[in-house]
């Protein structure tokens, strides 16, 4: 029995984050998204004027729409987002997977997906290129782009499905969408301000790799600047429902063992709902799954160290935070699904500490 935990309304708008939110806001001005985002060196996380860093995660977006928008559940996620943004502004935004259902993108209909599964439910968020604007501008008009921020993907099973899908999404989106980020390789390593080492792990091509040749994967998780990590991939390495697969399982534990360095945090989609299984002192020491983008599975058996699982739409929220202690604060919310309003409700919420301890706030423990 999965017990549904009641949270209060997540943390509040602090003096901090607002002023956090008035100065990207202005750099946003200045500057094109994701300049000193993407590839910037780390600054130094000893830095007392660093403050936090806030990350909004969803995975299983891209279902094709099929009804008015009103009712489209990937839509009323998208709302959930912003309103969520809007509450407590966030700095990025990680799509985990599954972009565009069933069979990922073709070039004789890219636009119209990238219209139904990426502009316009993300509009808030998105800055398109001239190119953008002038095909996709009706999806997202200026007035409506209001907080434009780096929009972190990685690829998932089903946008394999068509051969020319995964390099239409590396390396043709971003001519039509500028804050589109996908690494051109299995893994990509973006350092985010406040010492958070992002890690896009392509999970499809790392779990069909032949042989035991991951020396780049382990390599680029192993030079990742941290001190905080974060594995961004599609397919949990957990069983966490029918789409396990113990051969992948296997081989990330081999790459995080030779790696030698803390994950801190592995989010995940693939299963269409909401689960945590907490592993306190190992690496991961927590394992969230956030793929309630556009559909919903029923829960299914896990592993036991499993805490929390709930069928619905939702997604992940991770708070960085410096005081009164540092942590990273990672958050489940769940969408009611259309027709009812779209406002995002914490369900579940976990603290982990630098040492990779994990603490359950507001929240009591659930099991499969």
């Amino acid at each position: 029995m999965v017990m549904r935990p009641r949270l209060a309304c997540g943390p509040l708008q602090t003096p901090r984050r607002r002023l956090r939110f008035a100065c990207a806001a202005l750099l946003a001005l200045a500057a094109p998204v994701g300049i000193g985002c993407e590839d910037r060196e780390a600054p130094d996380t000893d830095d007392p004027r660093l403050g936090g860093l806030s990350i909004l995660a969803v995975g299983d977006t891209g279902k094709p729409v099929k009804a008015l928008d009103a009712l489209d559940p990937g839509r009323a996620v998208g709302r959930a987002l912003g309103a969520e943004d809007e509450r407590d502004p966030i700095e990025a935004l990680v799509l985990l997977g599954d972009n565009f259902y069933p069979d990922g993108l073709e070039k004789d209909d890219l636009k119209d997906r990238l219209r139904e599964n990426l502009v316009g439910p993300y509009c808030r968020f998105i800055e398109l290129t001239p190119r953008g604007a002038g095909s996709l501008r009706d999806a997202c008009p200026a007035a409506e782009a209001v907080h434009p921020i780096p929009i972190f993907a990685v690829l998932g099973n089903h946008d394999y499905g068509e051969h020319e899908s995964p390099e239409l999404q590396r390396r043709v989106v971003p001519d039509y969408v500028r804050s589109w980020r996908m690494p051109k390789d299995d893994v990509g390593v973006r350092e985010l301000r406040g010492g958070v080492s992002l890690i896009l792990l392509d999970s499809t091509r790392v779990a069909r790799a032949d042989g035991d040749d991951d020396d780049d994967v382990v390599r680029a998780i192993r030079e990742s600047k941290g001190p905080w990590r974060v594995i961004a991939a599609h397919h949990p390495m957990l069983r966490a429902g029918r789409g396990y697969d113990p051969r992948f399982r296997e081989r990330m534990e081999r790459i995080l063992e030779r790696a030698g360095v803390p994950i801190h945090l592995y989010l995940a989609g693939h299963e269409h709902n909401l689960q945590a299984f907490p592993a306190p002192g190992r690496s991961p020491a927590l394992h969230l799954v956030a793929g309630g983008g556009s559909d919903v599975r029923k829960i299914s058996d896990a592993d036991t160290s499993r805490t929390f699982a709930q069928g619905s739409l939702g997604f992940a929220r991770l708070d960085f935070d410096r005081e009164p202690k540092p942590r990273l604060v990672a958050t489940l919310l769940d969408v009611p699904a259309p027709p009812l309003p779209a406002r995002a409700r914490a369900v579940a919420r976990f603290e982990i500490t630098p040492d990779g301890a994990v603490n359950v706030l507001d929240a009591a423990h659930g099991g499969p």
